[in-house]
């Protein structure tokens, strides 16, 4: 079915079927993590876990500034999308991903030097700039499939990506290869997503530009880029401020901790915002019903996720006494609390 004659009740069986999926992607991707995680940690000093975390929140802060909000401003596009408007975001999000990704790399002494960066740091830290790069190339196939809300696809290049990095990162890591583990691991991620990407969902990338079809983007994407620019600076901004007083040390014991307290918020909160973004964009024209899976949507998340974060805060001082190796992470229990 073509996505301009998506009725109201097709919507709402989507949102509700995508819901599903996610609902079950999320429960095996969050198990690949989280044993993931736990032999990472187990693997990898503090040093070298946080240098991975901090180098991360520097590529989230880069990635603002290359994306001014084209993916929401074409999911939520009333009006059936143009070739000419998906041609136009493709080319205006990669010449500004390359702008970022320049100005990146020639600042990589700087960033070296700040948070006192080896060279197993700086080669990661390069490898996610290209990851970006490769990521953005992804934007319109996903944008087709969230406005089409058909999500049993979408998950395919989540869950292929989730595996090989994890599989990739765990197997080197038990090896001895430290911080380069993460950076083959992001790699071989970027490249085989891209990939999938295309597979699941074809788009002939193709280089075009109009004036008038990048106006009526950002005009809704500016403000919404903005909206996420707290966000934004509370969480990466925060990390690389706090990394160059704590260093990686202690920013991984402060990302050991945000990784534990997010997850009710990964594993509930990001699912129905997913869903229901494009959902919700697809009704803006019936208020009633609108209304109503907003306020359905809120208290579905609340009644979830707050339970989660009780137990979560009761129990974490417990486990990592019963596993004697995980005693090197009880400094970050009172980050995690907080």
């Amino acid at each position: 079915m073509d996505e301009d004659i998506l009725t109201v009740d097709v919507i709402k069986k989507r949102a509700v079927k995508g819901a599903a999926i996610l609902t079950g992607r999320n429960i095996l991707l969050q198990l690949i993590s989280f044993i993931a995680m736990a032999l990472l940690t187990l693997f990898l000093a503090p040093f070298e876990y946080g240098t991975f975390f901090l180098v991360s929140a520097a590529i989230n802060f880069l990635a603002y500034f290359g994306d001014i909000g084209f993916a929401a401003s074409l999911i939520q596009k009333k009006e059936k999308l143009e070739n000419l408007e998906l041609k136009t975001v493709f080319t205006a999000q990669t010449i500004l991903t390359l702008a970022v990704l320049v100005v990146a790399f020639l600042a990589t002494p700087f960033a070296a030097n700040f948070f006192h960066f080896g060279q197993e740091a700086v080669y990661l830290f390069w490898a996610l700039l290209f990851s970006l790069f490769l990521t953005s190339l992804k934007t319109i196939p996903t944008v087709l499939l969230e406005r089409e809300l058909e999500f049993n696809k979408w998950i395919i290049p989540q869950i292929v990506e989730a595996l090989v990095f994890n599989i990739v990162a765990v197997t080197l890591a038990w090896k001895g290869f430290g911080i380069t583990s993460f950076t083959i691991a992001v790699l071989v991620r970027s490249f085989l997503g891209l990939f999938v990407t295309y597979l699941v969902k074809p788009w002939m990338p193709k280089i075009s530009f109009s004036l008038k079809a990048f106006k009526s983007v950002l005009k809704f994407g500016v403000p919404y880029q903005m909206n996420t620019l707290l966000a934004m600076v509370k969480d990466d901004g925060m990390i690389l401020f706090l990394g160059g007083i704590l260093g990686t040390s202690g920013v991984g014991f402060l990302g050991w901790a945000q990784k534990w307290a997010y997850a009710p918020l990964r594993f509930f909160m990001d699912q129905v915002i997913k869903v229901t973004f494009p959902a919700f964009s697809r009704l803006q024209q019936n208020k009633r019903e609108l209304s109503l899976a907003v306020t359905k949507s809120i208290f579905f998340i609340c009644s979830l996720v707050f339970p989660s974060l009780v137990i979560l805060i009761l129990t974490a001082p417990t486990l990592i006494e019963i596993i004697p190796k995980y005693n090197k992470w009880n400094p970050a229990l009172f980050a995690l609390s907080i």
